[in-house]
C-alpha cells in the first residue's frame, strides 16, 4: 500500500526518558515490546519514522496521516515507560523524511544518512533552540554540528576517510566513488582536491567534504612538517588507471 506523499501529513518527534528501576538505574523497560508493536501497526497506519534509544533516553520521529500520529502521540504521552516527554517537533509536512519505519540504535544518529534529510527538512525549527534545548538533545543531535563549516575551513588541511557513506543515498555516485578511493589511501591535501577540477569546484569540494564529516567517517588533520607538498596543479597531477578491484565494485552496482 502506497505511502500518502502530500496533503493531511503532520511529523512528530520526541525525546523522553525512561523510568529508573528501585535501584535508581535507567533500562530500556519494554523496549522490545516498543519496537514489535511499532513493525506491526506503523506500516498499516502509514507511519513512518525512527526509533533510538540512549543512555536512558528515547528519540522518535513520526510521519504520516494527522488523525494516526495524533492518535499514536497520544497513547505515548500516556504510556509509563515514558517520562519527562518533550515533542520538540510537531508540524505539518508535505513531504516525508523517511520512506518507511525502523529502529536505529547509533551513537548519534544524525550521523547517519537516514536521519540527514529530516535535519533538513526541519532545521530552521532545529537552529531556533536554546542552548537548554539542544543539551536535552545532545545524546542523539549534535545540533551544532549541522552548520559549523565555515568558508575555507578545510584549507591546508589533509583528509582521509574512515568508511565510505551509502552509495545508494547520494548524488553522482560514480564521482563519489572515485573521491573515495582517493581519501582512503592515504591522508590527502584537500588543496589537491580543488585544484585538480575532478570534482567540481572549490565550493562543490567543499560540501561534498562537510557531508563526509558530518556522517562521521572522516578525519582532518594539519600538514605534518616534513610531509612533501603535493601537486596543486592539474596538470602536475599524475593519473592513475582504475584497478580492477574497483572496475568491478562499479559494474556490480551498475556503474560501469
Amino acid at each position: 500500500m502506497p505511502y500518502l506523499s502530500e496533503g493531511n501529513m503532520k511529523c512528530i518527534a520526541y525525546v523522553s526518558r525512561t523510568t529508573a528501576n528501585e535501584r535508581g538505574i535507567t533500562l530500556p523497560a519494554g523496549l522490545s515490546n516498543i519496537v514489535q508493536m511499532s513493525r506491526k501497526r506503523n506500516p498499516a497506519a502509514q507511519i513512518t519514522g525512527i526509533l533510538s534509544y540512549r543512555q536512558g533516553q528515547y528519540v522518535q520521529v513520526l510521519e504520516g496521516p494527522d488523525l494516526e500520529v495524533d492518535n499514536l502521540m497520544a497513547k505515548v504521552t500516556a504510556d509509563p515507560r515514558h517520562k519527562d516527554l518533550w515533542v520538540f517537533i510537531s508540524e505539518r509536512v508535505i513531504e516525508r523524511s523517511f520512506d518507511s519505519w525502523g529502529v536505529s540504535i547509533f551513537d548519534f544518529i544524525d550521523q547517519g544518512p537516514i536521519f540527514k534529510t529530516f535535519i533538513e527538512h526541519h532545521q530552521q525549527t532545529l537552529n531556533a533552540f536554546t542552548n537548554e534545548q539542544k543539551k536535552r538533545l545532545q545524546a542523539f543531535i549534535h545540533l551544532d554540528n549541522t552548520n559549523t563549516v565555515t568558508a575555507h575551513h578545510y584549507d591546508g588541511k589533509y583528509l582521509r576517510l574512515l568508511a565510505w557513506p551509502d552509495l545508494n543515498r547520494t548524488s553522482q555516485p560514480q564521482l563519489i566513488m572515485s573521491l573515495c578511493v582517493k581519501l582512503t589511501k592515504k591522508p590527502y591535501a584537500f588543496d589537491s582536491l580543488v585544484a585538480s577540477e575532478e570534482f567540481g569546484t572549490y565550493q562543490q569540494v567543499t560540501d561534498i567534504i562537510k557531508d563526509f564529516e558530518s556522517l562521521g567517517i572522516l578525519t582532518v588533520s594539519e600538514p605534518a612538517l616534513n610531509a612533501i607538498p603535493e601537486p596543486t596543479k592539474p596538470q602536475d597531477i599524475p593519473t592513475k588507471k582504475p584497478s580492477k578491484f574497483y572496475g568491478a565494485i562499479k559494474r556490480f552496482l551498475g556503474m560501469g
